[in-house]
């Protein structure tokens, strides 16, 4: 996954950068609100935002992406144990919430849920040959129609994600759509005139096995976060009744 992380504190920054580039994702970090908003149309599959930033907040931040993309996916993290900070968090539309400390494990937790519930619906995508794989546009065009999935992916939307914001021609755009098209064993992109496009409906055939692998890793990661949760507030009443 491209992530884009917003951290102040550099020593966390720079931990949360190095552990998910260990998993294999590509990581782009900032430490002020102000400097990261030209990056907010990079084409990032995930946002990371802590609240408490400098000149602009990641509330505020937030807001911006999803004025932007509705459907982009934003987690918070913060110090603040403000409920109503927490509110206005979900209210405005991110998808998950972390309160500082955090082990990283739970951050990791989280990303990998976002990342599942896409391989899931990838999974029940087939190829026409599977020795013929998705080239990276194709690849990251097929996301974002499967995270948008019912709704109109816009053109400004696929050159924002898929082109990383560098100007996208509508021939390009068409001869990408149809080496995609080509591939897939079904047709189930479709056009919406001089909008974009968009997948309405995904084929149930789709290989037991694998999605019952798919449950069993969803369900681990859930485990794997609550215990976490719990082993914060053990280490927090002790720190509490040391003091």
């Amino acid at each position: 996954m491209k992530i884009l992380l917003l951290e102040d504190d550099i020593p966390l920054n720079k931990a949360i950068k190095k552990v998910l580039e260990f998993d294999h994702h590509t990581v782009d970090t900032f430490i002020d609100g102000e400097n990261m908003i030209e990056a907010i149309d990079q084409g990032y599959d995930l946002y990371i935002l802590d609240i408490n930033v400098p000149r602009i907040s990641g509330l505020e931040l937030l807001d911006l992406i999803l004025h932007k993309n509705d459907q982009a996916r934003v987690i918070m993290i913060s110090s603040n144990t403000d409920v109503q900070s927490l509110e206005t968090a979900y209210a405005l539309g991110c998808v998950d919430y972390l309160k500082k400390p955090f082990h990283i494990t739970e951050l990791r937790a989280k990303i990998n849920r976002l990342k599942l519930s896409r391989e899931h619906l990838a999974s029940t995508i087939s190829l026409k040959v599977e020795s013929d794989p998705l080239a990276k546009k194709e690849r990251r065009l097929l996301n974002l129609l499967l995270d948008n999935l019912s709704l109109v992916v816009t053109y400004e939307m696929i050159e924002n994600y898929v082109y990383e914001n560098k100007r996208m021609s509508m021939d390009a755009l068409r001869a990408l759509m149809r080496r995609l098209r080509s591939k897939l064993s079904d047709d189930i992109i479709e056009n919406i005139i001089d909008e974009g496009y968009t997948i309405s409906t995904i084929s149930n055939a789709s290989n037991e096995d694998r999605e019952k692998s798919i449950t069993q890793k969803m369900e681990a990661l859930e485990e794997e976060n609550r215990l976490l949760k719990l082993e914060k507030e053990v280490l927090l009443k002790k720190s509490t009744t040391d003091a």
